[in-house]
């Protein structure tokens, strides 16, 4: 049984892809692959790449397999909600894996901006980008959809410009997955009752005209819009109205349908989606999520974590598009990323899906909908054991918590009457007891042999010193004199494997003191920790306190939004400001910009930036741009400029930016987001640019 569910597995998924650059080389990857149903596998491939790590999770679905179905979910099942997490919509209908889909009208109405099919019927009209589309048979497909409707009132043919959008400029058909209408001045409620058809595109009675000032339970409404008054005779109670479109040949068979975009892969190569979204945090590396379709059959659903640099950087588009061909992937599309990032599936054993990534928000995101995948296996005895982790690797000493289950042929758990036994073979590997397994003093490999009734289970085990890689956490602490923090380190083998290690470790401190458990107490000045494991020394450098220093920007040079565009970065004529620089623009025209353009290396572990800046009053936006460790520009706002005179200003660089940074500029911008733009000329004054840097001045960073 072992050998066949390892075959189907790779069938579905591989143990080691190897994506094409974009992609960053990588350098290590720690898979692994786990059966969540008959045709459904989960993998999770954490990767050491070159321009730092990856955790990427992948559910790989067959097709052809007769107990699954796909199924996309509205949160909440309404158009308008509160958002609902993925683990909360799969929990509640039942999946076994899902992703996170299309993008959302985020903190307002969370309502999907991309069309939505469930169970055959259209919730939410198309907009102009990508979604996929699953017809009955399981058969996927992707398109950009366009459908055009029309209500029939009496003699009149009423184009309906979309479904399910409040308050309406013109006519739009409500339906009860959008909830309740919030009170609407100028707009005419038509309440309906359905006669026959298939909602949304069905045929209607007017029951009567609802109450706008008031909110209306969610059901079937026809809204008329100010704009569309006395364009066409209003229908009186009892009169029927005929809701058409061309959705019959446009989803003719689709059951499912979700949007998202860009579109990443077509024909098995990199597709520039002129249709996005692209640019802005887009064109950088996020979090990110999509769905995929390959040759022999599979669908496949991706997530990669981002904005944690000790755990994963995320991906670029075309880097998320490299990986899905990596996987075989003929067609790939982006879902909605950053923090709305989740992939969930039911791991071996457990009873219900559950998170399996790390949401970059550090909690998981209520998003708008979701594509999941429904398991109809019946249920069995009990057909084998399922243990997580499925491989031991620990240094001596160490204890790892071993969890047995007994699942049937449909990969659901099941509870039997029989005693897990556990053997550990060789003897001098280690020993197991309630539920747990404790390394042996020397290194060495075995097994742990498990037997449940006739269920029969070999587990891995390697005892190991040959620690090739660690990370201590936190990483980079910034601490005062005598402060305190709780080190804790990980480490991994050369294939990136994690080892388990022992609770008590031998961390010894120069210029502070810790004790074995990581405990550190900081002296006075600057510290090293270092941890000898086998032949690996792991050092780690605590800071105390902050201090600054001058930044010169003697080599920067003007430059415009758009180029050419009128302004100047010079000497302030000011005697009396020495080492002063004029920064002049002029926001009247088309210039949007004006910059201080540099390109300076600046020291690892800053903190913050800060200078003294002569304002003009005219509420510009300071703004300053860095690029991270792996090249990728970042921009933030300083201030807006209100003030007249001198003042000091200061951003503190975000914790989980990539250092070292590179300074790219200084510059004034009129408008940022949704502000109203600065329509005026003038000038700012910069002088006494300075750095925060972690330490003491005395006990500069290294």
């Amino acid at each position: 049984m072992a050998l066949i569910a390892a075959i189907a597995l790779a069938a579905l998924l591989p143990r080691a892809p190897h994506p094409a650059a974009p992609f960053p080389r990588i350098l290590t990857d720690a898979a692994t692959i786990s059966e969540v149903a008959p045709g459904v596998a989960y993998g999770d491939y954490e990767m050491l790449t070159a321009d730092g790590p990856l955790s990427v999770h992948v559910v790989a679905i067959d097709l052809t397999e007769p107990t699954l179905r796909l199924g996309a979910m509205l949160a909440q099942d309404h158009l308008v909600s509160q958002g609902e997490p993925v683990s909360s919509m799969a929990r509640r209908s039942g999946a076994v894996a899902g992703v996170n889909g299309d993008y959302f009208d985020i903190n307002q109405t969370n309502s999907p901006l991309n069309i939505l099919v469930q169970n055959g019927r259209l919730e939410r009209m198309p907009s102009q980008r990508w979604a996929i589309a699953i017809d009955g048979k399981n058969m996927p497909r992707f398109a950009e959809f366009s459908i055009a409707a029309a209500a029939q009132i009496g003699t009149a043919n009423v184009p309906l410009r979309t479904i399910n959008e409040w308050p309406p400029g013109r006519v739009v058909l409500m339906t009860p997955e959008f909830g309740a209408l919030r009170p609407a001045s100028n707009v005419t409620e038509l309440q309906l009752q359905l006669l026959s058809g298939n909602p949304p595109f069905a045929t209607y009675r007017v029951t009567g005209i609802a109450d706008n000032s008031a909110t209306q339970p969610a059901g079937y409404y026809l809204a008329i819009g100010p704009t569309a008054y006395g364009t066409f005779p209003l229908p009186n109670p009892g009169d029927a109205i005929a809701v058409t479109s061309n959705a019959d040949a446009t989803l003719a068979g689709v059951q499912t349908a979700i949007g998202g975009g860009p579109l990443l892969v077509q024909n098995g190569r990199w597709y520039a989606d002129p249709d996005g979204p692209t640019g802005g945090e887009f064109a950088t590396h996020v979090p990110a999520s999509g769905v995929a379709t390959t040759a022999d059959g599979r669908l496949l659903l991706f997530q990669i974590d981002g904005r944690q640099p000790d755990l994963s950087i995320g991906v670029l588009q075309t880097q998320l598009a490299a990986l899905m061909i990596a996987f075989g992937a003929g067609t790939g599309m982006q879902f909605d990323g950053g923090g709305s990032s989740t992939i969930v599936a039911r791991l071996p054993g457990n009873p219900s899906a559950g998170v399996l990534n790390s949401p970059s928000d550090g909690t998981e995101r209520s998003v708008a909908d979701g594509l999941f995948v429904y398991s109809d296996a019946p249920g069995g005895p009990p057909a084998r054991v399922v243990v997580w982790p499925q491989a031991v690797r620990a240094f001596p000493g160490a204890s790892v918590a071993i969890h047995f289950a007994a699942v049937d042929r449909g990969d659901h758990p099941v509870s039997d009457a029989s005693a897990t036994r556990v053997t550990v073979k060789p003897g001098n590997v280690g020993s197991f007891a309630d539920g747990e397994f404790r390394a042996g003093s020397r290194p060495g490999a075995g097994v742990l042999q498990v037997r449940r009734g006739a269920i029969r289970l070999d587990v891995p085990v390697i005892v190991t010193t040959a620690v090739a890689r660690t990370r201590i956490v936190p990483r980079d602490p910034v601490l005062t004199a005598g402060g305190s923090v709780r080190l804790s380190i990980l480490a991994f083998d050369r294939d990136g494997f994690p080892i388990a290690l022992p609770a008590a470790l031998p961390w010894r401190a120069q210029d502070g003191t810790v004790d074995s458990s990581g405990n550190f107490r900081a002296g006075k000045i600057d510290a090293t920790v270092t941890l000898q494991l086998g032949t690996y020394l792991a050092t780690q450098r605590l800071m105390l306190g902050e201090h600054e220093e001058p930044l010169s920007l003697a080599s920067a040079v003007f430059a415009s939004a758009p180029r050419g565009g009128p302004g100047q970065l010079v000497p302030d004529p000011d005697p009396t400001c020495k080492e002063c620089l004029l920064l002049t623009y002029d926001f009247t025209g088309t210039e949007r910009a004006a910059y201080a353009n540099a390109s300076i290396a600046l020291p690892q572990r800053v903190l913050a930036i800060s200078a003294e800046i002569n304002g003009d009053g005219n509420g510009e936006a300071l703004r300053v741009a860095v690029n991270n460790a792996i090249n990728e520009r970042f921009m933030y706002t300083i201030a807006h400029i209100d003030w007249h005179g001198w003042r000091r200003v200061q951003f503190r660089f975000p914790p989980a930016l990539p250092q070292p940074l590179i300074l790219k500029a200084l510059y004034a911008i009129n408008r940022v987001g949704s502000e109203n733009p600065v329509t005026a000329a003038g000038s700012v004054g910069i002088r006494n640019v300075r750095l925060t840097l972690a330490g003491g001045s005395e006990h500069p960073p290294k």
